[in-house]
């Protein structure tokens, strides 16, 4: 009996780790996803009515001095903004509100902006998860940097341009016709991009410096 009970235990903390960093990760795909619509709607003078990070029964929020209902839902997979005249989630008009709205709120309204307002709103949400995706490698590759090999020689084929040569095992490049070399990948680049042409290399070998073409 105890036996299973620690199994489920296990396997419980073991889902709830898997499942907290994605709904993390997804909460804030979709916060930014829904933040482009409504930047550009705001910006298109379009009027919102609710900002809600999941579906379902609202579990707090807030108004702020546009009229915006900014709320957390309870069921957290997935998000919306509703414009003024929505039926639902979805954007889909309310055909029986919209007939009755004066022009001022139509001149707010979503489904009376102009086709290229309405298209630069749609767009907006894809366009705000490039942005983040770019924000995000870009703050990874500054913070940690792209890890790379060394131009550091493991074995030399028998037979081939690399031993008549004269490259042996542990030989680190260092510069390619005076070009320097800072990983294996920029000089398999550089060779492959130069078939048939000699090239001079300058390569560490212990504690000198050996010139190889």
């Amino acid at each position: 009996m105890m036996d299973i009970l620690n199994s489920l235990a296990g396997f419980s903390s073991s889902a709830v780790g898997v499942l907290a960093p994605f709904l993390f990760v997804l909460t804030a795909v979709i916060f930014f996803h829904e933040l482009g619509h409504f930047w550009v709607a705001r910006r298109c003078g379009i009027a919102v009515e609710a900002f809600s990070l999941g579906f379902g029964p609202e579990l707090f929020g807030f108004d702020d001095r546009h009229g915006t209902r900014w709320k957390v839902s309870a069921i957290p997979l997935g998000g919306y903004v509703k414009f003024a005249g929505d039926h639902g989630p979805a954007s889909t008009p309310d055909e029986e509100v919209l007939d009755h709205l004066s022009a001022e709120q139509r001149a707010t309204n979503f489904h009376f902006k102009p086709k290229w307002q309405r298209a630069l709103v749609i767009v907006a949400g894809p366009v705000a998860n490039f942005v983040l995706a770019i924000a995000i490698f870009a703050g990874i590759f500054m913070a940690v940097g792209q890890q790379a090999s060394l131009a550091r020689i493991d074995q030399v084929q028998p037979g081939s341009a690399a031993e008549l040569a004269g490259f042996q095992p542990n030989d680190l490049v260092l510069s390619i016709d005076g070009r320097k070399i800072g990983s294996f990948f920029e000089m398999q680049r550089l060779v492959m991009a130069s078939p048939d042409q000699t090239l001079r290399f300058e390569v560490a070998r212990g504690d000198e410096k050996v010139t190889l073409d």
